[in-house]
């Protein structure tokens, strides 16, 4: 179990460092963009937006874990569970209003 909360704690760092880069990369092209800005300042900002870039800065390479089993394969999208999980709280009637309807 202490590993399924490790790399559950781990996505979310990742996420939160993603979110963090993102903004600091709106805002580094939001000065290149400007034309009130001296023209020194744009030449920096053009360099660090350079250095971003090699890097991937995108959330969609985030892994999603399951909060339950730690899994990271076969998330369903809305409830951040495996499907495996999803399947078992819905036959030990812990989740309410679901139809079974072929598994």
């Amino acid at each position: 179990m202490n590993k399924n909360i490790n790399n559950i704690l781990k996505e979310k760092i990742k996420i939160l460092d993603l979110k963090k880069k993102q903004i600091y990369f709106k805002l580094i092209k939001s000065i290149l963009q400007n034309n009130n800005i001296p023209f020194y300042i744009k030449n920096y900002s053009k360099l660090n937006i350079n250095k971003l870039t090699n890097h991937n800065l995108k959330l969609t390479r985030k892994n999603k874990v399951c909060l339950y089993s730690g899994k990271r394969k076969s998330v369903v999208f809305g409830f951040n569970f495996s499907r495996y999980k999803i399947k078992n709280l819905i036959t030990s009637n812990k989740l309410n209003n679901f139809k079974k309807n072929n598994w």
